[in-house]
């Protein structure tokens, strides 16, 4: 019996693996993830610089305005932090400005006194600006205004300086336990949580398409009579199941293996997205630094067992159900209605857990984070804001593994009775036929 039960595992991967459409995919994602890891490197071949500094002249014919700008521009930069590389010159004529600027990152203000409006100012680039540079220097020529028109009202040095200064904004909590550093986490979640669920989402919906499409071409082929006459039904169900999740641990390994490759290629080195769409490296080291200062980093490593465990449960979960299911189906059209419950299962754990800001304090989250088949989408996430701990973890990890037994133990009757069933008509019918004679 285990040398049929692994003679059908081995198939059934082979059967995967030796396809040109696994072989193609692979090489697609090979070369995808390596251009990923080198994107800024490809970019620059094609003309791209995300390290590229804007020369930025002025020409200032209020002969008061050049200081004001520069000093308001460089405070901004530092309260936004847009990542932006801008060095700031002084040039004498309108008509010197437009000699020098020769590409994109040639930009020249002329700023002219007005009668109505303090100042006037004009904006020279050589082509389209870029969009956060362009915001930065409009905010700062409205800002030097403002300091001109204060200092025209004969204003001292230090009463101007603490009108341009920007407010310090301390944060206070009437409960005790809340914290700014906390209250950061929000922002930070929100781009955790997509990364984290999303490739489990396409892992599941590969896995449960896997199984469908290789039960039901067997049953299409007829196959599938030659090989329940040699092994029982129990047998070529968990061989499926085996392999289909032995498949996607593999493809997981495969992902994690291109990934490396891509790093390697790079060397090490860090990507730079400087300059690209206004997202720099400040940015993601603020994200970093308030993952680390908060203790998230470490609690992501120390919950990365209980994580897995629950994701690879809750896999053989949607394996088992799925291979039930196209038990009792003769076509992938039939798959396809029965599988939309599970469609809709993980669907509704993925939008809960993009969400699930929004439910912070709520019972109803908490409930939902056990549920069955649900709680591998929605947990991780949860877990990390603290919302849930490692008590209600382990609880929806037990609970996956009593759903489990239940899918193992009365599955098989299902599988059994729809597994050499060639008719697609009442099908529900058919599996509560097949419970209920599998319980006498």
């Amino acid at each position: 019996m285990n040398k049929k039960f692994w003679f059908l595992v081995k198939q059934s991967l082979l059967k995967k693996i030796k396809t040109k459409t696994f072989i193609i995919v692979n090489i697609l994602m090979l070369i995808a993830l390596v251009a990923l890891f080198n994107i800024d490197r490809i970019i620059l071949l094609f003309g791209g610089n995300f390290n590229k500094v804007n020369n930025i002249m002025v020409i200032d014919n209020t002969k008061k305005t050049y200081e004001v700008l520069k000093m308001t521009m460089d405070s901004q930069e530092s309260i936004i932090d847009t990542g932006l590389k801008y060095k700031i010159k002084k040039v004498d004529t309108e008509k010197e400005a437009r000699k020098k600027i020769k590409k994109d990152k040639d930009i020249a203000i002329v700023i002219d006194e007005s009668k109505d409006n303090i100042i006037d100012a004009k904006l020279i680039s050589y082509g389209y600006m870029n969009a956060n540079l362009h915001q930065l220097i409009v905010s700062a020529i409205n800002s030097s205004k403002q300091i001109l028109a204060i200092e025209d009202l004969n204003i001292s040095q230090e009463a101007l300086a603490k009108l341009s200064s920007p407010v310090n904004v301390e944060r206070v909590y009437i409960q005790k336990d809340k914290s700014e550093s906390e209250e950061n986490m929000k922002y930070i979640m929100s781009i955790i949580t997509p990364i984290i669920i999303f490739p489990f989402f396409m892992l599941i919906t590969l896995i449960v398409q896997m199984i469908g499409a290789e039960i039901n071409e067997e049953k299409s082929t007829r196959s599938m009579e030659i090989i329940i006459s040699n092994v029982s039904s129990k047998t070529h169900f968990f061989s499926k199941v085996l392999a289909a999740n032995f498949f996607v641990i593999m493809q997981c390994l495969l992902l994690g293996l291109y990934s490396l490759i891509g790093a390697l290629i790079r060397g090490g080195t860090r990507i730079n997205f400087e300059g690209l769409d206004g997202i720099g490296n400040g940015t993601i080291s603020k994200v970093k630094d308030t993952l680390v200062s908060t203790g998230v980093l470490n609690n992501i490593i120390s919950y990365i067992p209980l994580v897995l465990l629950l994701m690879l449960i809750t896999i053989l979960g949607y394996s088992l159900l799925a291979g039930i299911l196209a038990s009792m189906t003769t076509n992938m059209e039939d798959f396809q209605q029965l599988q939309t419950p599970i469609m809709v299962i993980l669907l509704v754990g993925f939008y809960l857990a993009i969400m699930s800001p929004m439910f912070e304090g709520a019972v109803f989250i908490r409930i939902i984070s056990y549920i069955p088949f649900i709680s591998a989408i929605l947990s991780p996430s949860l877990l990390l804001s603290g919302v849930i701990d490692v008590k209600d973890m382990i609880l929806s990890i037990l609970l996956m593994i009593v759903v489990i037994y239940f899918l193992i133990k009365y599955g098989l009757r299902i599988y059994k009775e729809g597994i050499l069933n060639y008719s697609s008509n009442k099908l529900w019918k058919k599996m509560i036929k097949a419970l209920k004679k599998g319980s006498n």
